[in-house]
Formats: C-alpha cells, sequence, structure tokens
C-alpha cells in the first residue's frame, strides 16, 4: 500500500481546508494565496492548461526551482521537455486534469556536477470562477545538494528519470497506471 511521506502533511491539510466555490471536489486558483500558503509558496509552482501541449508556467517559487533545477515561470512546459517525453506527459496532465485527480511523482535528478536526488512532488488540479478545472498546481519537495546551483539539464527529464508515480484519487476516481521503482503498471 504506497503512502505519502509525512513530509507532504502541511501542504495536504492547507490543501483540505481551501474552499470548494466552484467545483465541488477542487479549490479555485484565486484560493492559493499567501494567507493559505505562506512560507510554502517558495515550493509551488501554478500553471494552465491552454490548450493542446500548451501548459503556461504561471508562477513557479524560488524554492520548487531550486529542487526541481527548473527555472520555467513564463514558459510552456513542454517545450522544455525532450520530444519523446511530450505525449505521455500531456496524456498524464489530461488525466489529471480530465478526472480531475492528484498525483504523486518521484523524479531522479542528476545535477550538472552528477549528483543524484530525489525530487517529489504533489500535483493537484484548480479550478476557474466558472468552475472550469484548467490549472496545475505543483508542491515540491527535494534533499538538492548543498552548492549544486546548475539548472537541470533538460535531456535528464523523461520516464527514465521517473522512479514512482501514481494518481491520486480527489472523490471521481484515479486511473490505476502507475510507476513503482522505474517499472510502469497498468
Amino acid at each position: 500500500m504506497f503512502k505519502l511521506s509525512a513530509d507532504f502533511d502541511s501542504f495536504l491539510e492547507r490543501w483540505h481546508m481551501l474552499p470548494r466555490s466552484a467545483h465541488k471536489l477542487v479549490p479555485c486558483k484565486r484560493d492559493i494565496t499567501p494567507m493559505q500558503f505562506g512560507e510554502m509558496l517558495q515550493n509551488i509552482g501554478i500553471a494552465e492548461a491552454v490548450g493542446h501541449q500548451d501548459m503556461r508556467v504561471l508562477f513557479y517559487g524560488s524554492g520548487i526551482e531550486r529542487v526541481s533545477g527548473l527555472k520555467v515561470t513564463g514558459k510552456n512546459y513542454y517545450d522544455l521537455l525532450p520530444p519523446e517525453f511530450v505525449k505521455p506527459l500531456s496524456v498524464f496532465h489530461a488525466y489529471v486534469l480530465g478526472t480531475p485527480c492528484g498525483a504523486y511523482v518521484g523524479d531522479v535528478v542528476t545535477t550538472p556536477g552528477g549528483s543524484k536526488y530525489l525530487y517529489e512532488t504533489l500535483q493537484y488540479p484548480l479550478a476557474d470562477e466558472q468552475g472550469v478545472v484548467k490549472y496545475l498546481m505543483v508542491y515540491g519537495l527535494g534533499r538538492k545538494p548543498f552548492g549544486e546551483e546548475g539548472d537541470r539539464d533538460n535531456a535528464n527529464i523523461g520516464r527514465d528519470s521517473i522512479k514512482e508515480m501514481r494518481y491520486l484519487d480527489l472523490g471521481a476516481g484515479a486511473p490505476a497506471a502507475r510507476i513503482e521503482n522505474f517499472e510502469f503498471h497498468r
């Protein structure tokens, strides 16, 4: 049985306290505020699905930039991916936003200096004020080695770096597909 690390407890507590004013299962993007998330904002990213394989990153906090090794605010997330990983990740996002459901991803990052560490994210959908689920909120944690400040090599992003991936049921169900210890299961 999969269990999230206790490192996510504070985030999840705040997530569950958010109002569901426009959609019965997910909060609105407007509710992700400093009042609700305070110091956690540095580890939060928010993106908007604006079209097919077009996920615009609206905000990516300084903490999540550091542990992910990516500086993506204002960019289309899919433009950063190796071409062979665009379709699988767009399917993943379609499930998260379309179901809607959450997801946990454990991604092994290789730094420019050759160090490796686990970058973990919770990815949850958000709605607009009309209840349309079109935003993705990412809360990321990782233990990047001290002194490793370089950006991640985008070629290091892909199936081979995903150690764990699970969809999380928010009330509408969730796909059974998952990755466990780098192995895909349906």
